[in-house]
């Protein structure tokens, strides 16, 4: 063993000479490849230094008997397992021995590997960093990068397995990570979804067959692969997105201050798929280690009835507010049955209903509206159209009329618009989930949302510590994709 530590010692001194040789500067060389070349020089010492650094840990004195989870173990240090180690400077050699459980049966066990904190043939510090980058960039752009700067790259389906195993530690992560202490008075709760592509049950299934003999080029390949398998033409109410609601949550706290009101603070996003009561439930977990109860709550949101309906059931002491944009879109909508599109009358008659929902003067807007819809004639040119839409929008807001405190909230300098939601939701959902020719199995877009969300929380180096806590390991395989089909929707 002395002589196996020697040598690597002496493998680092040759890697200082070679860097050291990489910056000579006594001939001229372009910065570019001098830089490359002593990158590359620096990659190499790193993995020289690592392996001496095993090679220590694996001749360290341990006790040739110990137990583990209630298991009796015979260290073996002669028939010792050999194998590769994936780090951020490359694939390093490792030996260690052998744990061989007493009972003569199952698994052997691998003490330095656990006391290393290895995960699987890779170090922690390369899971997290491949994993980072897959909740930010497609699978084969985070590899790419990766390899850009560490000049090697884990195949696919490790990569795969990285992330079921990190994102499987994710909910738990989100559930305990520490509550801020710097939080404002007023609690704000906003929620919305979007729906991010899954794969179908057909697709996976033609995925799974094994592939055929190659033939002729890749071009005349895809030609083929479009000729076997036609897309049928969409028929009204047909999705071809084959979407899933991703339902987002969003808290952050609002601070009164001698200038104002500041905000919003500390926000953090939550999001299932699961199902909008399931995002509730989460979000009063959350809600309450942030002062629901306690604190003066907003709740915001668009006009989607499941959100309200949970609303009352799970928020019922916060104050609803219906998005304000939702409501203006709302009005022009109205607005367009009343007066000629883009015309000055029509921006006047705008002006005068924004200005009394600012004034909290939701009855008269209501009386107005339904004024103008007796005034349109039932019989005439598109008047039968104009007057549904018109009534539409009318009974839409005065079904939500309770939900527009507009004045009181604007009085005291609050939040009245969802913007903060809708921002999380396109950068949650729609800049890693919703991409290019993307098809996600249910599972894997959770684990990868949950990701995001700690990764857009500012809490990846809290997570980073929750993961060093325990040994993580890798399932042998990548957990397979479970389709979803989208239901039908009826055409309008």
């Amino acid at each position: 063993m002395q002589a196996i530590v020697k040598r690597a010692e002496e493998d680092v001194q040759r890697a200082i000479a070679h860097a050291r040789q990489c910056a000579d500067g006594t001939s001229p060389k372009p910065l570019a490849r001098v830089e490359g070349e002593l990158w590359t020089a620096m990659l190499a010492l790193g993995r020289a230094f690592l392996v001496l650094f095993l090679v220590q840990r694996a001749a360290a004195l341990r006790p040739t008997s110990y137990q583990v989870g209630g298991v009796s173990y015979l260290l073996d240090t002669k028939n010792r397992r050999h194998g590769s180690i994936g780090t951020r400077f490359g694939k390093v050699p490792f030996s260690r021995p052998v744990g061989r459980s007493m009972l003569g049966c199952g698994p052997a066990d691998l003490p330095v590997d656990r006391e290393l904190g290895l995960s699987s043939g890779f170090s922690l510090g390369t899971v997290t960093a491949i994993v980072r980058l897959s909740a930010t960039l497609a699978f084969a752009t985070a590899r790419a990068t990766f390899r850009e700067f560490h000049e090697w790259m884990p195949s696919p389906r490790a990569v795969l397995r990285m992330v079921d195993a990190v994102g499987g530690k994710a909910r738990a992560f989100l559930d305990v990570a520490t509550v801020p202490e710097d939080d404002g008075e007023v609690l704000v709760i906003q929620v919305d979804g979007r729906g991010a592509p899954m794969i179908t049950a057909t697709e996976r299934d033609r995925r799974a067959r094994p592939h055929g003999q190659r033939e002729g080029t890749e071009r005349h390949r895809r030609r083929d692969r479009r000729r076997a398998h036609p897309r049928p033409r969409r028929q009204q109410g047909d999705k071809s997105k084959n979407a899933k609601v991703a339902f987002v949550g969003v808290l952050y706290t609002l601070r009164r201050t001698s200038k104002g009101v500041e905000g919003p603070i500390n926000k953090r996003l939550i999001a299932t798929f699961e199902s909008h009561d399931a995002l509730f439930r989460w979000l009063r977990e959350h809600a309450d280690r942030r002062g629901y109860g306690r604190k003066r709550t907003l709740f915001l949101a668009d006009g989607s009835e499941h959100i309200w309906r949970c609303q009352a059931q799970y928020f019922p002491d916060a104050e609803p507010c219906l998005d304000w944009y939702h409501v203006v879109e709302k009005l022009w909508e109205a607005g367009a049955c009343i007066h000629d599109a883009g015309s000055d009358e029509l921006k006047a008659w705008m002006a005068r209903q924004t200005a009394r929902l600012r004034r909290g003067q939701v009855t008269a807007l209501l009386g107005e509206l339904r004024a103008q819809h007796r005034a349109i004639p039932k019989t005439g040119p598109g008047n039968k159209g104009r007057r549904e839409r018109l009534a539409k929008v009318t009974k839409y807001l005065a079904d939500h009329a309770h939900r527009m405190p507009y004045a009181r909230l604007r009085r005291d300098d609050l939040d009245i618009g969802t913007g903060a939601v809708e921002g999380a939701v396109r950068n949650l959902v729609g800049l890693r989930l919703d991409g290019p020719g993307m098809r996600w199995g249910r599972e894997r877009s959770e684990l990868v949302m949950h990701l995001r969300c700690i990764l857009l929380n500012g809490q990846w180096d809290e997570f980073r510590q929750f993961l060093s806590r325990s040994q993580l390991k890798l399932a042998p395989q990548p957990a397979a994709a479970r389709p979803h089909d989208a239901v039908r929707q009826e055409a309008a």
